[in-house]
């Protein structure tokens, strides 16, 4: 049995395989469970797998569909859910939603009062958004957009949040009630609670279409201002400022290497801030000595609200696809995210727009070197930054 975590004796490209090693025996014990179950699945599933192998996305989408058919007819939940995200990729945002309410929400009960779709005037629900619903840090950014609309519709709005968001949220929705744990003293019976899962699908966007009522976050005026002000003064007005994360931990990403990083950083006429959380200092070093700058002030790990500021601060964002991409896209600074071809984050494949972050745009790898990716991203935040922000 895999452990969960990196033993320290284990090297990390050795631990990224045998993790990747065991995802692959994963898919393949679930296909012969499939196959012997439901053949026609099975034989659908790994169609649709062939194609994501090519990144032939126009194909991945008609495949989908072929797969929802007959997911949803044998009743599937697992690969159902995929579907829904996989839908999410393709555009389908509706049809995401709609697949989700349909075939899952029956199966989300989280809550003995989960909202259901029910009219909402004169009522007071909670929102819950901290990891006892499945949220956190990114699913409390990712749904920030959609809370206005619930406010217009309900009495009362409660929200809860993981601890670190809760100061932006109390400035940002100053009509809501906003709690840090369930345990708290919430004022008022609840007539339903909203879980991220079930507000996302009921609130999910027109396919292809930005978000018309999008309002971005606000991070702390003052520190915004002053830390705006500290970059400028030390490093000049003549540069854009832009921040960037490279590295997860995650096994499931497929990433550019610190080398292509410092290969992009060096041919670029900017100011590059490190917004990687953890000890950066081994990789700081390997991108380029004076390169990427590092405020030692700003720790996203203990205060959410000033990384807020520092994000605010600067002119854009190039990211992988992490919690930064919701912070960023919350906040409507103009953002370009680096999408890989696996398929696996709800990233758009399709098209390089989110129609909840206005301002974000994606760099498709689709089967290219990574060199060119990161010159795609850098014209597209250009654009971006040229562009007045929501």
């Amino acid at each position: 049995m895999l452990l969960k975590k990196r033993p320290n004796w284990v090297p990390p490209h050795l631990w990224l395989r045998l993790l990747r090693l065991k995802d692959r025996k994963k898919y393949y014990r679930r296909q012969v469970v499939r196959f012997f179950k439901y053949p026609a699945l099975a034989i659908a599933y790994a169609r649709y797998r062939s194609a994501i192998e090519k990144a032939d996305w126009k194909l991945v989408k008609q495949r989908v569909f072929e797969l929802k058919d007959i997911a949803t007819r044998v009743g599937d939940k697992r690969v159902i859910l995929e579907i829904v995200h996989a839908l999410d990729r393709i555009g389908c945002h509706r049809e995401s939603g709609r697949l989700w309410i349909e075939h899952l929400a029956q199966y989300e009960n989280r809550f003995s009062n989960e909202w259901r779709g029910e009219d909402l005037s004169k009522k007071n629900v909670l929102i819950v958004l901290d990891r006892i619903a499945g949220g956190g840090l990114g699913i409390g950014y990712r749904c920030a957009p959609i809370i206005p609309r619930v406010m217009t519709i309900a009495k009362n709005v409660s929200i809860i949040v993981e601890p670190r968001l809760l100061k932006i949220f109390h400035q940002n929705f100053p009509g809501a009630s906003i709690f840090s744990s369930d345990k708290e003293n919430i004022i008022g019976p609840i007539d339903y609670m909203i879980s991220p899962a079930n507000l996302l699908a009921r609130f999910a966007p027109e396919n292809g279409l930005s978000d018309p009522g999008f309002r971005p976050l606000i991070a702390d005026s003052e520190k915004t201002t002053r830390l705006r002000k500290k970059y400028l003064n030390k490093y000049g007005d003549n540069k854009p400022l832009i921040g960037i994360c490279w590295h997860s931990s995650h096994h499931g990403k497929d990433l550019p290497s610190i080398k292509q990083w410092h290969d992009f950083i060096y041919s670029r006429n900017a100011v590059f801030f490190s917004l990687q959380y953890g000890d950066v200092a081994a990789d700081v070093e390997k991108l380029g000595p004076g390169r990427v700058m590092v405020d030692e002030t700003i720790n996203q790990l203990v205060d959410m609200d000033d990384f807020a500021a520092q994000v605010s601060a600067l002119d854009g964002v190039i990211t992988i696809m992490n919690t930064l991409v919701h912070v960023a896209g919350s906040l409507g600074v103009p953002t370009v995210v680096l999408r890989d071809d696996w398929f696996r984050r709800d990233l758009p494949f399709l098209s390089d727009s989110l129609p909840w972050y206005p301002n974000l745009r994606a760099a498709g790898k689709n089967g290219r070197e990574w060199n060119l990716v990161f010159c795609e991203a850098y014209e597209k935040l250009k654009q971006l930054i040229a562009s007045p922000r929501p």
